[in-house]
């Protein structure tokens, strides 16, 4: 049975430091075997001065420490200066500077078949979607974080879209093109019942194809057909091909954030 990966489990913070709170990432945890955690600001944390933010974050990441926590990281809304800038001070790295998309899919077409080339996705088809992922997601978080090896990150996407095609999505949909799977698109439902394209990706050999497109059009008409009528998607700002391939389809900048991490003395080398 495929570990839970979309949820992000959290358990009940550890303790609480001021503007932090530090919560243990079960998930990520129990699949890279090292325990990793999370710095979560409080919804106070953003009026406190400036020295105090400092001094609760060294406090937070002392006290992981003390608690052999490997690696933590911290996600700042972008807008939070004060909050990033004590990170940055804190001797946390920035990995990632990310933006969610939101766009209404009222008025698109329910989708039955787009084409004889977009279809679900099968158990057969599994293999060929891990090899896309491993290799699509470039400019993620965990792809530019120096604390997990190439062959991690690799691990980490076959994982997630397995997970995907095993239930954790709602569908998964593939484009063939040549007689071989060309990308995926996955579409999941949000506690608030929005959609969510939890990952989407194009083999090397079909990208600039207008494959994406045709895959973010497919899920889009997956939501209506599901009576959904907000659809969303993470990006990273720096996929400036994916940021506009989003924005043609109608989407629009809905939030972004700032991703900190901290490599602690409890991490294991690891090979590259």
């Amino acid at each position: 049975m495929a570990v839970t990966l979309g949820a992000r489990e959290l358990a009940p913070p550890d303790r609480a430091f001021g503007a932090f709170e530090l919560r243990r990432l079960t998930w990520d945890t129990a699949h890279f075997g090292q325990k990793m955690g999370l710095l979560a600001v409080s919804p106070s944390g953003e009026d406190r001065r400036l020295g105090s933010l400092a001094a609760d974050l060294r406090l937070a990441l002392a006290e992981a420490t003390d608690d052999g926590y490997a690696h933590v990281i911290m996600r700042v809304p972008a807008q939070s200066l004060p909050v990033a800038r004590v990170a940055e001070q804190s001797g946390m790295r920035l990995v990632d500077v990310a933006v969610d998309l939101a766009t209404s899919v009222a008025g698109r077409h329910p989708l039955t078949l787009v084409g004889p080339s977009v279809r679900l996705a099968l158990p057969k088809d599994q293999n060929a979607l891990r090899s896309i992922a491993e290799t699509a997601f470039e400019f993620s978080r965990f792809a530019v974080d120096p604390f997990f090896s190439d062959d991690q990150v690799a691990g980490f996407y076959r994982q997630w879209i397995t997970n995907l095609c095993d239930g954790l999505a709602k569908a998964v949909l593939v484009v063939e093109a040549a007689d071989e799977i060309a990308g995926f698109t996955t579409c999941s439902v949000e506690a608030d019942g929005n959609g969510r394209i939890p990952l989407i990706a194009t083999s090397d050999a079909h990208r600039r194809q207008g494959v994406g497109r045709l895959l973010l059009e497919s899920s889009l008409r997956w939501f209506e057909s599901a009576g959904i009528t907000t659809a969303r998607v993470k990006t990273q700002v720096a996929n400036y091909a994916a940021v506009a391939m989003y924005q043609r389809a109608g989407f629009n900048v809905a939030t972004s954030e700032l991703t900190f991490s901290a490599i602690l003395p409890a991490a294991r080398p690891i090979a590259r």
